[in-house]
């Protein structure tokens, strides 16, 4: 049964010591305190500052069954290997946090995600933090935004369609920069980390979407 705690952060329910200290130094004790949370999605007018990282993943299933997938399965699910991992979540909409044991309801536009991520092989971990900011069910993709504060700036754009053999392919692209304008971060050790996180979170979802299959049961 989901339990939600729409009044104080239940720090003892988040597992990673980054993510518990990035939720106490952003201030963020009760649930009106992460709306303050802002996104710093990508800026058309400022298109020159940033770099692109583009990456293609494929599934033999139907669009529909893909796309449904994605909006369904769980972040503890999808977030879950020896690079990263899934805290915690609050929803801007519903006003209400959910940890990593709690039912999860599907993906929504306002979800701020709060997720461990390791470096050299765990011997650096950092806490990062991303919002949903938009769900097209007409268009087919998934937009999320890096929030305020972080080493990274900028969008991830997440676009599904349906190729002539009636599988589904994946475009993850990330529109980025760094906060601190690092050329060696932004354009070799950021694109390495960035595919190497994506590409355990499509496989997540990827044996979600095989298991799901009729001639899979």
């Amino acid at each position: 049964m989901s339990t939600f705690f729409p009044g104080s952060v239940k720090l003892d329910a988040v597992r990673q010591k980054t993510i518990r200290e990035y939720i106490r130094n952003k201030g963020l004790f009760i649930c009106s305190d992460f709306d303050k949370l802002k996104t710093t999605c990508y800026k058309p007018s400022e298109r020159e500052t940033y770099l692109i990282h583009s990456k293609s993943f494929g599934v033999e299933a139907d669009l529909e069954h893909v796309w449904d997938t994605y909006l369904s399965i769980s972040p503890r699910e999808t977030w879950r290997c020896k690079t990263v991992s899934f805290g915690c979540m609050y929803c801007k909409n519903s006003k209400a946090i959910t940890y990593a044991k709690d039912e999860y309801k599907g993906l929504q536009e306002g979800q701020v995600l709060f997720l461990n991520v390791g470096l050299f092989w765990g011997l650096v971990n950092i806490a990062v933090a991303h919002q949903i900011t938009r769900v097209n069910q007409a268009e087919k993709y998934i937009e999320f935004s890096y929030i305020e504060g972080g080493e990274t700036e900028g969008s991830q754009r997440l676009t599904f369609s349906e190729t002539a053999q009636g599988a589904t392919e994946i475009v993850h692209k990330t529109t980025y920069r760094g906060k601190n304008k690092s050329p060696f971060r932004e354009k070799t050790l950021y694109p390495i980390l960035h595919a190497r996180v994506i590409s355990a979170f499509h496989w997540n979802v990827k044996q979600k979407i095989i298991a799901g299959l009729p001639q899979a049961r």
